[in-house]
């Protein structure tokens, strides 16, 4: 259980810093803060209802797909509606949430695991 608890305190820190960052750089890569923060919040329902999850793991493994697919189509359009040209660092968010997504995986993966 409190390992439950610091994931979710986690998660909530994430939320609170990608809705600090609208106020911080209002246009650099607005569509792709407001679809992290859209992940964030269904990833945070995951796990309160990680016992739901972690018995339908291809539906998580199906919605980490299309978080990454999303972000990395948000990250497309981001950066070709910048006027200030293409920068290849906002590709490391990707990075970013792929190590999150396996680190969330092996996590529902333990703890169905745990459970049996």
């Amino acid at each position: 259980m409190k390992k439950n608890i610091s994931s979710i305190i986690v998660i909530l820190a994430l939320i609170g810093l990608l809705v600090a960052t609208f106020f911080l750089q209002y246009e650099y890569l607005f569509l792709t803060r407001i679809a992290s923060l859209i992940f964030a919040i269904v990833y945070l329902i995951i796990e309160v209802k990680h016992r739901y999850f972690s018995t339908k793991k291809p539906l998580f493994i199906l919605f980490g797909v299309i978080s990454v697919l999303a972000i990395t189509g948000c990250i497309i359009l981001d950066e070709n509606s910048a006027t200030d040209g293409f920068n290849a660092r906002s590709f490391m968010l990707l990075v970013f949430v792929f190590i999150l997504l396996v680190v969330s995986y092996k996590d529902l993966y333990n703890k169905n695991d745990a459970a049996k």
